[in-house]
């Protein structure tokens, strides 16, 4: 059986996809799995040690 990640990223990259190209990267070197916002619902919480959250900087 394989062995699920016990880290999730969560992002949300709306304009460039800078914020998601970071995501991809802190996901990989962590062996994370990663989720758009809209899936974040269907994570097991109690199940993760550690999750992130990303997103981009609004001004306006």
């Amino acid at each position: 059986m394989e062995e699920q990640p016990t880290t999730a990223v969560i992002c949300a990259s709306v304009h460039h996809g800078n914020t998601k190209k970071l995501a991809e990267v802190i996901s990989e070197a962590l062996a994370a799995s990663m989720h758009s916002v809209e899936e974040a619902n269907a994570i097991v919480a109690p199940e993760l040690e550690l999750i992130g959250f990303g997103s981009g900087i609004y001004c306006g």
